[in-house]
């Protein structure tokens, strides 16, 4: 029996975070939907996993947001396969994929925001306000629902667009959680850490926001007053390189070590005994890195986000940088921390959680529209 044709809108499939949540995600939603996904930059490490889990990758570049030939193009490919849905994420996806999905008459229109303050992120303030009252009007008119990992990125951007409440909604990320993980022992001998010190973390992106530098200055820091510290760089970016040999002319690189991008972090975090997460505070809607490190049971030290808060509402073992404090001291203070009962996180973040409710949100769209079940709202009548 056909199902529902479901198309996804992203620029890229590289690691990412939201690339990673779609990674186990839309294999599972497999099960209710013909599931495809058009990548506009490049398609990335991910795509060849996506397309083995049975999942339609369409490369389609796009030369602008507004970029009339490049929306017909992607309006005649949801046509085509005779889409139902269309789930765009971020900015970039957001507007092209909204107009294309509108001119295609897809039934259900579906957007989705994943960061807070760098959603909108041209350069200057002029240029930023255009990108605001263009999508808030375009979600105005033509999107379903605007989907949120976080009440933080909601409330910002319903301050932004003035969007009513109705349009938007929070869903939360899920996950995997790890089975079988090695042993801190074993995951450090795997990797040739050191097993006699107390490990600090960095994992993600070597990005616009993520606190590379306020990540090594707190080591260094921490360091000056207890060298039984060991700081772990995970992920590639622009300047690792710069900042690595800085490391070692300062005489630092026993202590301080960037091993690059990674793919399996469950072999990774075990061998952590903290993350330590320096992303700017307004500038993730809600940080993956984050839940991956609370699904191991790891204290987590960040710097102050209403993200974090929110996940904290779910798993105590969060403490947040004070700055009157030594950086030594919060390290200490985050690490005694106990091992946290994680029922009620795993309950609200776990991946078939996430499928579930995916799933129901798509569903009562299609009835919204006039498919009452999964028959009616087939390949055919779409």
């Amino acid at each position: 029996m056909s199902k529902p044709v479901l198309f996804r809108v992203t620029n890229n499939l590289d690691i990412g975070g939201v690339q990673k949540r779609m990674t186990t995600l839309l294999p599972l939603l497999t099960r209710d939907f013909e599931v495809h996904i058009i990548v506009y930059r490049q398609k990335g490490v991910l795509a060849k996993e996506l397309e083995e889990a049975g999942i339609r990758v369409h490369f389609l570049p796009i030369k602008g947001k507004t970029h009339l030939p490049s929306i017909i193009r992607m309006a005649k490919l949801f046509k085509k396969y005779n889409a139902c849905i269309v789930h765009t994420h971020s900015l970039g996806a957001n507007i092209p994929g909204m107009i294309a999905a509108a001119l295609a008459r897809i039934p259900v229109r579906i957007a989705q925001v994943h960061r807070r303050n760098l959603h909108w992120y041209a350069r200057s303030r002029i240029q930023r306000k255009k990108q605001i009252l263009l999508e808030a009007w375009i979600h105005r008119l033509l999107t379903d629902k605007v989907l949120f990992v976080s009440k933080d990125s909601l409330d910002y951007f319903r301050g932004h667009t003035k969007l009513p409440g109705n349009k938007l909604q929070i869903l939360h990320n899920g996950f995997e959680f790890p089975i079988n993980p090695p042993s801190k022992s074993e995951a450090r001998e795997y990797h040739g850490l050191p097993q006699d010190k107390k490990i600090i973390g960095f994992v993600g992106r070597l990005s616009k926001g993520k606190g590379l530098i306020y990540f090594l200055d707190f080591a260094q820091k921490a360091l000056a007053q207890d060298t039984g510290l060991f700081f772990l760089v995970i992920g590639d970016g622009p300047g690792r390189k710069e900042k690595e040999q800085e490391i070692g002319a300062k005489g630092l690189a026993d202590n301080i070590l960037f091993v690059g991008e990674q793919t399996d972090m469950d072999a990774w975090y075990p061998a952590l005994d903290l993350l330590l997460f320096t992303s700017e505070p307004r500038a993730e809607g809600m940080p993956g890195v984050v839940l991956e490190a609370c699904s191991h049971g790891l204290p987590v030290l960040a710097r102050y986000s209403q993200s974090i808060e929110e996940i904290k509402d779910y798993y105590i073992n969060i403490s947040f940088i004070d700055e009157n404090e030594s950086a030594c001291n919060c390290i200490k203070h985050a690490l005694r921390k106990t091992n946290p009962d994680t029922t009620v996180f795993k309950n609200e973040f776990a991946l078939e959680r996430m499928t579930t409710r995916t799933s129901e949100l798509y569903f009562t769209w299609l009835e919204k529209k006039g498919f009452g079940d999964k028959q009616e709202c087939s390949k055919e009548k779409c």
